[in-house]
């Protein structure tokens, strides 16, 4: 472990070997909390490689729960994290809107490491009972359209780090590498990085995994969302390479609205802004929310433009099936409650 370490510190890369061992007895909880947290923050501080990151989500992935919902095409909207603006929770918001528009939702997610609220926090809040067994996680997916994958339930040795993570409150590899271990192996991914450094690193590891299609977005003022005031940049992640173009509310027949008229101060306040949204009422992050859902529809190809997606967004949240989905996803999560 000194070796592995002292080679990061020296701003060397790891061999896929080295990443996987070391991050192996991470999860396995071989290594001490003292160690973990000096390693973590050695590679913030050197920045992670793409063939880093696409090992140790090999790691993750060996170690997780998984599911495999009869659900086609599957899709997940999350970003990294670590952005330190404290926005409403754009990303689970436009799941539920995707879900609405008839598209199938594994929404990964946990709760707020570095951010005010995160997507476990304000589910919970809104009513979802987000400690489902993986299989009725599944059965949410098939029969509502939206299931919520609670990361500590999938990725039982994250335990091992998670104390670790709290106490160092900033982002860490472990933001990066969450969007690409979705227990439920989506395909079909919109995933937010809050610098143009990180969105071409996530970029490259994400067409490394063998994705069919993931949007890597980035606002560039610096957020893991689309930017409700300037432009974003999105990252096309296929196969066969990687297509780079931004967008901007214009794009879409939005209008710009200042960042600060999307940012909450506490929980309750996303809460609360998260309910009025999914109930059309006029938030300013409404736009932010229909304009990711309109990218992840596009991306799992049920549009055939962003555009379009954005139309079939704005559709699914103002006739309220968006909201609609919650309230079933609810109330099956309540229901597998009772039976379990």
């Amino acid at each position: 472990m000194k070796a592995v370490l002292e080679k990061v510190l020296s701003g060397e890369a790891l061999e896929e070997t080295e990443g996987r061992a070391i991050f192996g007895a991470m999860m396995d909880g071989e290594v001490s909390p003292t160690v973990m947290a000096a390693f973590l923050a050695a590679m913030r501080t050197r920045g992670e490689t793409p063939q880093e990151l696409a090992a140790l989500a090999r790691v993750m992935m060996d170690r997780a729960v998984r599911i495999s919902p009869r659900r086609f095409p599957l899709v997940d909207t999350c970003g990294t994290g670590g952005d330190g603006q404290a926005t409403v929770n754009v990303s689970t918001l436009a799941a539920l809107v995707v879900a609405g528009a008839g598209v199938a939702v594994a929404k990964h997610g946990n709760r707020s490491v570095s951010s005010k609220c995160g997507s476990a926090d304000v589910l919970e809040d809104l009513g979802l009972d987000i400690t489902l067994i993986p299989q009725r996680v599944a059965r949410s997916i098939e029969e509502v359209g939206f299931g919520f994958l609670f990361a500590p339930l999938f990725h039982p040795s994250m335990a091992h780090a998670a104390p670790v993570r709290k106490e160092l409150g900033v982002r860490t590899i472990f933001n990066m590498l969450g969007p690409m271990v979705n227990p439920a192996s989506v395909d079909h991914q919109v995933v937010g990085v809050p610098t143009v450094a990180g969105a071409y690193i996530m970029a490259h590891a994400f067409q490394m995994l063998g994705k069919k299609k993931v949007l890597v977005i980035h606002g560039l003022e610096g957020l893991d969302e689309v930017s409700p005031q300037e432009e974003t940049l999105v990252l096309e992640v296929t196969p066969q390479g990687i297509v780079e173009e931004t967008v901007s509310p214009k794009t879409f027949g939005f209008p710009f609205v200042p960042l600060d008229e999307i940012k909450v101060s506490g929980r309750e306040e996303a809460v609360e802004r998260a309910r009025a949204i999914l109930e059309n009422r006029r938030d300013p992050a409404r736009y932010v929310v229909i304009m990711e859902a309109g990218m992840a529809i596009y991306c799992a190809g049920q549009a055939r433009t962003p555009l379009q997606g954005v139309d079939r967004a704005q559709g699914a949240l103002e006739s309220g099936r968006a909201l609609a989905v919650l309230e079933r996803a609810i109330e099956f999560s309540r229901g597998a409650a009772v039976e379990v």
